[in-house]
This record gives structure tokens, C-alpha cells and sequence, in this order.
């Protein structure tokens, strides 16, 4: 979970350096635009990260299998098939 938040913040964090890049030096309007937007689109981009990584954090199995399955290849687990070739111990 902790590496979620992480994640999450670091992209934030991204995300409004280039916002304040392209507020500052991009736009070059007189007038700063509200903070409330500011943090209104910080706010969102947070919680999308935080979505969009539980989700494949989550899913990054299924979607393995499922891929695995319309490919057709065959995945060979060799600790569930083990075979005993040698003399019984008892």
C-alpha cells in the first residue's frame, strides 16, 4: 500500500512542477490562475494514480493468464509436477 502512495506522490509532485512550468513561463498571462484549480487538478491526477495502480497492481496476474491463454502458451510449473525417480525412502 505504501508503495501506491508513493508512486502516487511522486506522479503528483510531476504533475505540478510541469503545471507551474506551463503557468509560468508557457502561458505568460499577467494573472496567476487560481490555486484552487491548481490544487483541484492536483488532487485528481493523485487519486487517478492511485486508482490506475491498485487496479493493475491487482489485475497484473489475470491479465498474465488471460494473455498467456489467447496466445496459447503453455506455462510449465515445475513445483506442482514434481516426480520422484528414485528409490522409496520407506
Amino acid at each position: 500500500m505504501e508503495n501506491i502512495v508513493t508512486i502516487s506522490i511522486v506522479a503528483t509532485v510531476c504533475f505540478c512542477i510541469a503545471k507551474f512550468v506551463e503557468m509560468r513561463f508557457i502561458d505568460k498571462e499577467k494573472e496567476m490562475k487560481p490555486l484552487k484549480f491548481f490544487v483541484r487538478d492536483a488532487i485528481i491526477v493523485f487519486i487517478s494514480v492511485v486508482i490506475s495502480v491498485y487496479v493493475y497492481d491487482h489485475l497484473s496476474g489475470t491479465i498474465g493468464e488471460l494473455m498467456n491463454t489467447v496466445t496459447e502458451t503453455k506455462i510449465l510449473d515445475t513445483k506442482s509436477t514434481e516426480v520422484f525417480t528414485d528409490v522409496p525412502g520407506f
